[in-house]
Protein backbone atom coordinates (compact mmCIF):
# COMPACT_ATOMS: atom_id res chain seq x y z
CA UNK A 1 0.00 0.00 0.00
CA UNK A 2 1.40 3.38 -1.09
CA UNK A 3 1.69 6.04 2.07
CA UNK A 4 -0.91 8.00 2.15
CA UNK A 5 1.08 11.14 3.47
CA UNK A 6 3.04 11.48 -0.10
CA UNK A 7 2.43 14.58 -2.54
CA UNK A 8 0.37 13.85 -5.26
CA UNK A 9 -0.96 15.50 -8.09
CA UNK A 10 -4.21 17.44 -7.38
CA UNK A 11 -2.99 17.94 -3.57
CA UNK A 12 -2.10 21.33 -2.35
CA UNK A 13 1.77 22.04 -2.36
CA UNK A 14 2.96 22.29 1.40
CA UNK A 15 4.21 25.75 1.96
CA UNK A 16 7.29 26.99 3.21
CA UNK A 17 9.56 30.56 3.75
CA UNK A 18 13.64 29.89 4.01
CA UNK A 19 16.37 32.10 2.81
CA UNK A 20 18.04 30.99 -0.57
CA UNK A 21 21.68 31.19 -0.89
CA UNK A 22 21.94 34.55 -1.33
CA UNK A 23 20.11 35.68 1.96
CA UNK A 24 16.57 36.26 0.22
CA UNK A 25 13.74 35.14 1.93
CA UNK A 26 11.76 32.47 -0.63
CA UNK A 27 8.35 32.28 0.36
CA UNK A 28 6.43 29.55 -1.94
CA UNK A 29 2.74 31.38 -2.15
CA UNK A 30 4.20 35.00 -2.86
CA UNK A 31 6.12 33.44 -5.69
CA UNK A 32 2.56 32.02 -7.17
CA UNK A 33 1.03 34.55 -8.62
CA UNK A 34 1.56 34.47 -12.32
CA UNK A 35 3.27 31.79 -11.94
CA UNK A 36 4.02 28.09 -12.07
CA UNK A 37 6.70 26.46 -9.88
CA UNK A 38 8.96 23.78 -10.79
CA UNK A 39 10.39 23.08 -7.18
CA UNK A 40 13.72 20.56 -7.78
CA UNK A 41 14.82 18.81 -4.60
CA UNK A 42 18.49 17.47 -5.41
CA UNK A 43 20.80 15.28 -2.98
CA UNK A 44 23.93 16.84 -1.65
CA UNK A 45 27.23 16.13 -3.09
CA UNK A 46 28.58 16.08 -6.28
CA UNK A 47 26.67 13.39 -7.99
CA UNK A 48 27.45 13.95 -11.85
CA UNK A 49 23.52 12.49 -12.76
CA UNK A 50 22.14 15.08 -10.23
CA UNK A 51 24.46 17.83 -11.78
CA UNK A 52 23.53 16.78 -15.35
CA UNK A 53 19.90 17.25 -14.93
CA UNK A 54 20.86 20.59 -12.93
CA UNK A 55 22.82 21.66 -16.27
CA UNK A 56 19.65 20.54 -18.56
CA UNK A 57 17.22 21.88 -16.51
CA UNK A 58 19.03 25.26 -16.37
CA UNK A 59 17.82 25.51 -19.73
CA UNK A 60 14.42 26.55 -19.46
CA UNK A 61 11.27 25.04 -19.22
CA UNK A 62 8.05 25.63 -21.63
CA UNK A 63 5.35 27.74 -20.17
CA UNK A 64 2.04 26.29 -19.16
CA UNK A 65 -1.06 25.54 -21.54
CA UNK A 66 -2.30 29.15 -20.17
CA UNK A 67 1.09 30.31 -21.27
CA UNK A 68 1.83 31.16 -17.40
CA UNK A 69 5.99 30.95 -16.80
CA UNK A 70 7.48 28.16 -15.24
CA UNK A 71 10.17 29.26 -12.45
CA UNK A 72 12.52 26.49 -11.35
CA UNK A 73 13.65 26.46 -7.82
CA UNK A 74 16.51 24.28 -6.71
CA UNK A 75 16.15 22.78 -2.89
CA UNK A 76 19.11 20.52 -1.70
CA UNK A 77 20.11 19.54 1.87
CA UNK A 78 23.78 20.95 0.90
CA UNK A 79 25.11 23.75 2.72
CA UNK A 80 24.74 27.47 1.24
CA UNK A 81 28.33 27.72 0.53
CA UNK A 82 28.75 24.50 -1.64
CA UNK A 83 24.84 25.18 -3.36
CA UNK A 84 26.40 29.04 -4.16
CA UNK A 85 29.95 27.05 -5.78
CA UNK A 86 27.80 24.66 -7.65
CA UNK A 87 25.56 27.08 -8.78
CA UNK A 88 28.99 29.12 -10.04
CA UNK A 89 30.09 26.10 -11.56
CA UNK A 90 27.47 25.21 -13.51
CA UNK A 91 26.28 29.03 -14.06
CA UNK A 92 22.86 27.92 -12.62
CA UNK A 93 20.22 31.14 -13.30
CA UNK A 94 17.47 29.79 -10.79
CA UNK A 95 17.43 30.14 -7.04
CA UNK A 96 19.40 27.31 -5.07
CA UNK A 97 17.55 26.85 -1.30
CA UNK A 98 19.65 25.20 1.17
CA UNK A 99 17.54 22.44 3.24
CA UNK A 100 19.87 21.20 5.07
CA UNK A 101 17.50 19.85 8.01
CA UNK A 102 15.53 18.56 5.57
CA UNK A 103 12.25 20.23 6.64
CA UNK A 104 11.10 20.91 3.49
CA UNK A 105 12.40 17.89 1.78
CA UNK A 106 10.30 16.61 4.65
CA UNK A 107 7.05 17.95 4.23
CA UNK A 108 7.12 16.66 0.53
CA UNK A 109 8.18 13.37 1.76
CA UNK A 110 11.20 12.79 -0.76
CA UNK A 111 13.65 12.24 2.00
CA UNK A 112 15.35 8.43 1.89
CA UNK A 113 15.49 7.40 5.12
CA UNK A 114 16.67 4.30 4.24
CA UNK A 115 20.17 5.26 3.35
CA UNK A 116 23.00 5.31 6.15
CA UNK A 117 23.02 9.08 6.22
CA UNK A 118 19.82 10.28 5.31
CA UNK A 119 19.38 11.94 1.69
CA UNK A 120 16.91 13.07 -0.35
CA UNK A 121 15.71 10.98 -3.79
CA UNK A 122 15.96 13.47 -7.14
CA UNK A 123 12.74 14.97 -7.76
CA UNK A 124 10.44 17.29 -9.46
CA UNK A 125 6.93 19.20 -8.38
CA UNK A 126 5.44 21.28 -10.77
CA UNK A 127 2.90 23.90 -8.35
CA UNK A 128 0.24 26.01 -10.57
CA UNK A 129 -0.42 29.64 -9.39
CA UNK A 130 -2.84 28.46 -6.94
CA UNK A 131 -0.58 26.27 -5.01
CA UNK A 132 -1.67 22.80 -6.24
CA UNK A 133 0.42 20.15 -7.31
CA UNK A 134 0.20 19.41 -11.49
CA UNK A 135 3.12 17.41 -11.87
CA UNK A 136 5.44 15.06 -9.91
CA UNK A 137 8.44 12.77 -11.13
CA UNK A 138 10.43 11.33 -8.60
CA UNK A 139 14.03 8.99 -9.53
CA UNK A 140 14.05 6.75 -6.92
CA UNK A 141 16.62 3.73 -7.70
CA UNK A 142 15.09 0.51 -8.56
CA UNK A 143 12.03 2.01 -8.72
CA UNK A 144 11.88 4.88 -11.07
CA UNK A 145 13.86 7.19 -13.05
CA UNK A 146 14.23 11.05 -13.97
CA UNK A 147 13.24 12.14 -17.19
CA UNK A 148 14.11 15.58 -18.51
CA UNK A 149 11.87 14.81 -21.81
CA UNK A 150 8.72 13.82 -19.62
CA UNK A 151 8.45 16.73 -17.64
CA UNK A 152 9.10 19.21 -20.87
CA UNK A 153 6.68 17.38 -22.75
CA UNK A 154 4.12 17.01 -19.56
CA UNK A 155 4.50 21.02 -18.59
CA UNK A 156 2.49 22.96 -21.81
CA UNK A 157 -0.58 20.38 -20.77
CA UNK A 158 -0.73 21.80 -17.31
CA UNK A 159 -3.87 24.44 -16.84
Amino acid sequence: MENVNVIRTGFMAPDFSQADINGEVFKLKDNLDGNFICLCFFPEGDAEKARSYLKDLNQGLPNSTAGLPVKLVGVSPAKAGHLKQLKDKLKLNFPLISDPLMSISSKYYIVNGYSLKPAVYFSVFVIDDTGVVRYRQSEIPGISRFSLEELRSEIPKLL
